[in-house]
């Protein structure tokens, strides 16, 4: 019988190309012994079942080139019809469209036409306000604190127990005269200063208290309690830059470490730090084990580095819950009060964990099924 020549779409074709031969070769296995040396045959199910993994890997290679051959065809026959659609539109010199592009091109003088004084106008006005846009964003991208030319500065001191302002500091900001003061403290070199009036500084977020100063009429330089400011319930961060004061209830500090010096407030409101760490002196208190734990570990989901960390850790701390599971009880208004989580957020950070699939898994017992194969009779031969 002649041979089909390969053609497209000739399965038969391709079912006799040499490269898929339809001959299978298989292996005879060696013959098994029992435990008594007896010699057994092959088993004639091992045959069948070689034969039938051959021809289905033989027919998902032919399903394959037909498909191959399919994409190929449809590929070249769109590309020679759209060759074929610009070689007409090319030699068409007819067309409207073809015309009034060629006399667009061809149309001298275009270039220097005048411009209306209408879109003169509209012009200047947009770069009139582009500038505008651009020095206004220059503006707010350098924004920072600045002070007046010469301001009245006051020194924020953790040594002072109060806050006390040099009169002439006093008369230059214009603040008020409450009352005689008679208020006398110590200076630096040894002697005693005594105070003139009690004024008020223009601090309107510190109470009363706080805001009450006593001037000196010998002071060079004016100071401002840090002691006292802290009494109000406010909390000072310093900086290699500046000062930041905020409330007690608007600050939440996360250390990483442990502190590398510890100190202690005074009676009189100072803040000191012992220089010389000697038996027999005043120490510096030691964290205890919990606080250094605390300090090294992050007990509130707010001082997470992120909203997906966040989530990724209540989804440990409700048991790995599946994510559909866990939307439907969200929804239901089960986890009102917990900071985050959102529906939104568990939609977008939902965590792929192993502990989920491995609390949904079920398995087979052992021994049910056996893999052995069980030994045929001799007497059944």
């Amino acid at each position: 019988m002649p041979k089909l020549a390969p053609k497209l779409h000739n399965a038969f074709a391709i079912l006799s190309q040499p490269d898929a031969p339809t001959i299978y070769k298989m292996s005879e296995p060696e013959l098994k012994m029992d435990d008594d040396k007896t010699i057994l045959p092959p088993d004639p199910r091992e045959h069948r079942r070689q034969r039938k993994i051959a021809r289905r890997q033989h027919i998902k290679q032919t399903l394959q080139r037909l498909r191959d051959s399919d994409n190929l065809f449809l590929d070249d026959s769109i590309t020679l019809a759209e060759d074929e659609r610009t070689s007409l539109a090319k030699a068409d010199e007819t067309d409207k469209k073809r015309m009034a592009i060629n006399a667009a091109h061809t149309k001298r003088g275009t270039a220097t036409r005048s411009i209306g004084l209408v879109q003169r106008g509209r012009n200047a006005a947009y770069s009139l306000g582009s500038a505008f846009n651009r020095t206004i964003k220059k503006i707010n991208k350098n924004k920072h604190v600045s002070f007046a030319t010469h301001p009245v500065m006051v020194t924020y001191d953790s040594g002072a127990d109060g806050h006390y302002l040099s009169e002439k500091d006093r008369c230059r900001a214009g603040l008020p005269i409450l009352r005689t003061s008679t208020r006398k403290v110590g200076v630096a070199n040894g002697g005693t200063s005594t105070a003139k009036f009690v004024t008020q500084l223009p601090f309107q977020q510190l109470s009363a208290q706080a805001m009450q100063a006593d001037t000196f009429q010998d002071f060079p330089t004016s100071l401002m309690s840090v002691g006292k400011t802290a009494d109000d319930g406010t909390v000072s961060v310093f900086t290699k830059e500046g000062v930041n004061v905020f409330k007690e209830e608007d600050v939440l500090i996360t250390c990483k470490g442990e502190p590398i010096l510890i100190g202690v407030r005074d009676s009189h409101g100072r803040y000191r730090i012992p220089l010389m760490q000697q038996r027999g002196q005043w120490q510096p208190r030691r964290p205890s084990k919990q606080a250094r734990k605390a300090l090294r570990q992050a007990n509130s989901v707010y001082d997470l580095p992120s909203t997906e960390q966040a989530i990724k850790w209540m989804h440990a701390v409700c048991g790995y819950p599946v994510k559909s599971t866990w939307l439907k009880a969200i929804k239901a208004g089960n986890y009102v009060g917990w900071p985050m989580l959102t529906e939104r957020n568990v939609q977008k950070y939902y965590p792929e964990t192993i502990e989920t699939a491995k609390g949904h898994l079920n398995q087979t017992r052992k021994n049910v099924r056996s893999t052995k194969a069980k030994p045929t009779p001799f007497g059944d031969l």
